[in-house]
């Protein structure tokens, strides 16, 4: 029996497989960058 009314939205559940591999990616990074406190200039990133 439904009481309330409430929508159950997961943004993440219409990503595809790829796209939610490149979320989780991104997040453990972030969390890296935190875990060793890193700052822009101490990453170089170079384009050819």
């Amino acid at each position: 029996m439904i009481v309330k009314t409430k929508q159950n939205l997961n943004p993440e559940g219409y990503l595809y497989l790829d796209q939610k591999r490149k979320l989780g990616l991104v997040k453990r990074i972030q969390k890296q960058i935190n875990k060793f406190d890193l700052k822009p200039e101490d990453l170089e990133f170079k384009t050819s």
